[in-house]
């Protein structure tokens, strides 16, 4: 019963990446049936990552008690969102169609699926779910544009009494395709799924008691600059807030620890004094954010934030200058959702054989390749044409369009396995359980990231449509750039 219940955690990754790239291909086809500018689309996509950051932490604390009960929110949350969304077209209104977006946003269930997982699989089977995470997570990024295309074949119109005429095509269908999935998928949970056992989480306390749950020496044993940050503290930190009581009256500035200082021996299980005030945990919480977990997670906003510009834009990029349809933007996507497998497996491969921050310069490497073939020289010298400079030699056609695509995505995207891998080691023994954990931090800064990336192309795009491709680009580029230099500068922190 534990498996399935399990798979049905791996099953609803599936779905919700599908429910989001499934609209991609059509969505700047659908603002502007609405009536709305392209440059909407990127707003359009991004309500969903902005309400699914909004909702990770009223999740997480849900979990804290129960699985099933946010499991059946999610889903509801899901199936009214997603009809809202293909709904507006019955109303011409793309205000609906952004509300529906965001009411889907506030039932994804990332964090549920990444709590459940923490808590309730054996540390030994760990590695082994998180990989079937991750390649369901690919593969719904890939069927998401496939079933777009699909979809975009079905043209007729439906009456309904009350309703009046409902239709039914490939801006519309997806909507009401995913709304239909998920009311199946919220019945079967509603029907099979029962709170399960912990195991994971009274394995790790189990250890904890034993004290077998013990700092990495690797992650002890690299340079004395990285040492210096994750495992020196002066004192412990238990002992210092376990004298809570006696000291906050007397001297506040105690509390004031440095994240540098911290040490990775607090148990897992530790908790604050019942009496401790919300400040004094919001301190406790940020002094376990050290300098290399600060590092991972920005890196992984910068990876969030410019893969998000790249295929968000797409739908929108593609029609202005190559012409391109709902089927080309969909092929795209479900081609290089279906090769980002394969690469990230390879990626894998040669982590047995390399360190995490050579991995990540080679990848950031060619995602600086990548972006740089995405840049346009010659719409910085004229914009004659209303679409491209079609001819020039410096000019972004079709061809090159792919070719950058495909080198950005796939290197891009996989850097972010080898930050997840780096930020495990790195992370806080604290955080690795609990209401506010790795899990949850990981989850906050995706969803911030792609809101942040799509927000961004609706503002360039109101500014310049023709420029839409170096206004998105150029500062995708710079991001990579930046981050390069960053892993080299900060090595030492990240040799783990």
């Amino acid at each position: 019963m534990q498996v399935f219940h399990l798979t049905l955690n791996l099953i609803s990754a599936f779905l919700y990446c599908m429910n989001y790239y499934i609209v991609e291909p059509s969505s700047t086809m659908y603002v502007n049936r609405l009536g709305a500018h392209d440059a909407m689309s990127g707003t359009l996509i991004g309500m969903m990552p902005l309400a699914a950051f909004a909702s990770s932490l009223p999740y997480s604390i849900w979990t804290n008690r129960s699985f099933r009960q946010p499991f059946i929110a999610s889903g509801v949350l899901l199936i009214c969102g997603n009809l809202l969304y293909s709904m507006a077209d019955r109303f011409q209104r793309i205000d609906i169609a952004l509300a529906g977006r965001f009411i889907a946003g506030l039932g994804a269930p990332k964090c549920i699926i990444r709590r459940y997982m923490a808590d309730t699989t054996p540390l030994a089977l760990r590695t082994s779910v998180n990989a079937g995470f991750g390649m369901v997570v690919a593969a719904g990024s890939a069927m998401g544009p496939a079933m777009a295309v699909m979809l975009n074949r079905i043209e007729y119109t439906v009456a309904f009494p009350y309703i009046g005429v409902i239709s039914l095509n490939g801006l519309t269908l997806p909507g009401y395709f995913m709304a239909s999935l998920w009311l199946t998928f919220t019945v079967i949970v509603l029907l099979t799924f029962e709170e399960p056992d912990r195991e994971g989480l009274e394995e790790q306390k189990l250890l904890e008691s034993q004290g077998d749950i013990l700092v990495s020496p690797t992650n002890r044993s690299t340079t004395d600059n990285s040492t210096s940050y994750r495992n020196q503290y002066n004192g412990s930190i238990i002992g210092h807030y376990g004298k809570y009581s006696e000291m906050h009256d007397s001297d506040d500035r105690s509390f004031e620890i440095k994240s540098q200082q911290l040490s990775q021996d607090i148990p897992l299980g530790y908790e604050l004094p019942e009496d401790s005030t919300f400040w004094h945990r919001i301190h406790y919480f940020f002094a376990l954010i050290t300098w290399p977990v600060r590092l991972c997670l920005g890196l992984l906003f910068c990876k969030v934030f410019t893969i998000e510009t790249l295929v968000s834009a797409t739908s929108a990029l593609s029609k202005n200058r190559y012409g391109w349809q709902v089927n080309q933007v969909g092929t795209l996507g479900f081609i290089i959702g279906c090769l980002v497998i394969p690469f990230s497996i390879l990626v894998g491969r040669l982590s047995m054989s390399h360190q995490d921050h050579v991995l990540m310069l080679w990848l950031v490497g060619t995602g600086c390749l990548g972006m740089f073939l995405l840049i346009d020289l010659s719409d910085l010298v004229e914009t004659q044409d209303r679409h491209y400079n079609e001819g020039h030699p410096l000019a972004v056609g079709p061809n090159r369009y792919i070719c950058g695509y495909f080198l950005s995505y796939l290197s891009i995207q996989s850097f972010e396995g080898v930050i997840g891998s780096t930020l495990s080691k790195v992370i806080p023994t604290a955080l690795a359980s609990g209401t506010i954990n790795s899990g949850l931090l990981a989850t906050m800064v995706d969803t911030f990231g792609r809101a942040c990336g799509d927000l961004f192309i609706s503002a360039v795009g109101f500014v310049n449509l023709r420029q839409l491709m170096n206004l998105l680009f150029i500062p995708g580029f710079a991001i990579m750039l930046i981050c390069f230099v960053v892993i080299e500068r900060f090595r030492d922190l990240l040799s783990v």
